[in-house]
């Protein structure tokens, strides 16, 4: 009975122990750990590829155990081959080795050195495209610049890359049942070749038919104008985009539907074109006679018949200012609309309307009837406004260009008593933009010009002729740092300039002219030492830009102008200074602190705008 007693109590601890032990395993395994990776012997972009497929050097939230740690590790090896092989190496050379933390640590470290083997070259490449679209000069493009060449090393990007190019091209020309009939990489990995077979079989091609207009805002006939394409012509799906944008910007609709359904397309058969087909047949089978044509449907809903706008915002050349405006979207059922702003800062007072009327390419041409009525500041003088005019408004490829006649009336006083002006002037404005951001601004440009005159012949109170060109250009310097540049020049030709309103004159100076000075500052003076604008204009600036945090920058610049009655007359005022940027969602946000360099009266001075760029 004592012998079993004994053997009982052994057998309990030993349970105990290995309970103990057990339990010592678990505890060791549940460690919370981390890994440090280490890839050597190759380079990027085999090295950062090769980083990315590792399990074992993923981003995680939750700790790992050691014991998961050495699972993923194990799948290393494969990890790294695979990574290698859109490369052109398959045969990679891998050793690796994986090291348990020591002491207090809960890091292990895993360290893998790489030799990527033999290139495997391209030994057979066959690139075709087969069916009526063989021909069409985006496909014949793509297959002529192919990066894929014989006898060069396998790189699968540039395999991908000419398969889409291919496919883009022949669908984007409207034939939407292409498709590979091959479509292979074939790799042997015992001798590093490849065989790569690539060919496009087009298929026929589409083309648009009727467009129909489910709606009941506006006339039919007109429309039928925002459409970009002809029944008859290829299909391509960004003219749909177009089309639908078009119609988005116009206002008069806020929803649209566009339904372009391939498996609707109907084939029409042309007299014409059937009797020459049937003299002359077609050498590609897919050539049918007719086309197949896939019929449009836009849905659209009305917008509400009043759209209103409100703004307030700050300068230091206008000071606080708020707007308000109302657009009367649906007037008729030919799309004429009428718009109303009023605008108030400390140097104005304006009420603006315009009836529009869209003309021709009505998605971006109009005619517009316009009035207004303004109590403005120009330098040191005052005028009060009144005018009518016509604005012939229509775009091109990089901006818009506006034909207009306008009659203004103008009060005001030089300094020399109460006078009135009028003038009736036709002109000419034109401006471009392109940019790759408008909104924050890496690289772009900007330019606009405008010319009128008036005559004492057709009623006016003096003959004059003005001109005035500015232009912008934003150039990259690094991946953090620009180059920002603007020019103006300005001149009034005339027989009397005492007669030209201070509303046509040339001012510098401010936030986005030449800092250091205070808003239309540079301007010759009548006797009482008052601004009263100039004949000629002449002003410039460079600024470097550098963004040390995303969107946030510093600015340094230099600015330089003048406004003068003579050209030999003109005296460059110069300023310099730094300033703090921020690309926000509306523009970039400047904050400037410039010195004058030809002004003794003032020290510094703070110009604040906001807007885009160009």
């Amino acid at each position: 009975m004592i012998i079993h007693g004994q053997r009982a109590m052994r057998r309990r601890w030993l349970i105990l122990l290995g309970l103990s032990m057990a339990g010592g395993v678990y505890s060791a395994s549940a460690v919370a750990d981390d890994v440090s990776v280490q890839i050597e012997g190759i380079d990027n972009p085999l090295k950062s590829n090769a980083r990315k497929a590792l399990s074992v050097a993923a981003k995680h939230e939750d700790d790992w155990s050691g014991q998961h740690i050495q699972t993923l590790y194990r799948l290393a090896p494969k990890e790294i081959k695979q990574a290698l092989e859109p490369y052109g190496y398959y045969n990679p050379e891998i050793k690796s080795d994986l090291s348990a933390p020591t002491g207090d640590g809960k890091t292990w470290q895993a360290a893998f050195r790489v030799k990527h083997g033999p290139a495997t070259q391209i030994t057979t490449l066959h690139i075709a495209a087969e069916g009526p679209g063989d021909g069409v000069q985006g496909l014949v493009q793509a297959m002529r610049g192919t990066e894929l060449k014989k006898g060069q090393r396998l790189r699968q990007a540039r395999y991908t890359a000419t398969k889409s190019a291919m496919y883009n091209a022949v669908y984007n020309a409207g034939y939407l049942d292409a498709k590979f009939s091959q479509s292979a990489i074939r790799v042997d990995p015992r001798d590093n070749t490849a065989e790569i077979d690539l060919v496009l079989q087009t298929g026929e091609r589409y083309y648009f038919g009727p467009v129909t207009f489910d709606q009941d805002l506006l006339a039919d006939s007109f429309v039928q104008r925002f459409v970009p394409f002809d029944a008859g012509q290829p299909y391509n799906a960004q003219k749909l985009i177009d089309m639908q944008l078009a119609l988005s910007d116009s206002e008069y609709y806020n929803q649209i539907e566009i339904s372009a359904e391939r498996a609707q397309a109907k084939r029409t058969t042309d007299v014409d074109g059937w009797f020459y087909d049937l003299l002359y047949p077609p050498q590609d089978p897919l050539e049918s006679v007719g086309q197949l044509r896939i019929p449009v449907t836009v849905t659209a809903k009305p917008s509400k018949g009043q759209s209103y706008k409100f703004s307030a915002g700050y300068g230091t050349d206008t000071g606080p200012r708020v707007g308000a405006g109302v657009k009367f979207r649906h007037l008729n059922r030919y799309g004429h609309q009428f718009r109303l702003n009023a605008r108030v800062s400390q140097i104005q007072r304006s009420l603006q309307a315009a009836y529009d009327i869209p003309i021709e390419n009505v998605a971006q041409d109009k005619l517009s009837f316009t009035a207004s009525i303004n109590n403005q500041e120009f330098g040191d003088i005052t005028s009060t406004l009144y005018g009518v005019g016509a604005v012939r408004d229509t775009g091109w490829s990089l901006g818009r260009q506006r034909a207009y006649l306008k009659f203004q009336r103008e009060y005001y006083d030089l300094g020399d008593g109460d006078q009135q002006s009028n003038l009736l002037y036709p002109g000419y404005n034109i401006t471009a933009r392109k940019a790759d951001d408008l909104l924050f601004t890496r690289k772009g440009f900007s330019f606009s010009f405008d010319v009128h005159g008036a005559s004492d012949v057709l009623g006016s109170s003096t003959n004059m002729i003005s001109g005035d060109l500015n232009g912008h250009a934003v150039i990259p310097l690094t991946a953090t740092t620009r180059l920002v540049t603007r020019a103006e020049i300005g001149a009034i030709g005339t027989d009397d300039f005492g007669k030209v309103p201070p509303s046509q004159r040339f001012f510098a100076g401010g936030a986005q002219s030449v800092r250091g000075y205070s808003y239309q500052s540079i301007s010759p003076t009548n006797g009482d030492n008052e601004d009263i604008g100039g004949r000629y204009l002449a002003t410039g600036s460079i600024e470097g830009d550098w963004f040390f945090y995303k969107k946030f920058g510093m600015a340094a610049f230099f600015d330089a102008g003048d406004v003068a009655n003579s050209i030999s007359d003109i005296a460059f005022k110069k300023g310099v200074g730094l300033g703090f940027r921020y690309g926000s969602p509306v523009g970039m946000v400047r904050l400037d602190i410039a010195h004058p360099l030809d002004d003794s009266g003032s020290a510094v001075a703070v110009h604040f705008s906001l807007g885009p760029d160009l």
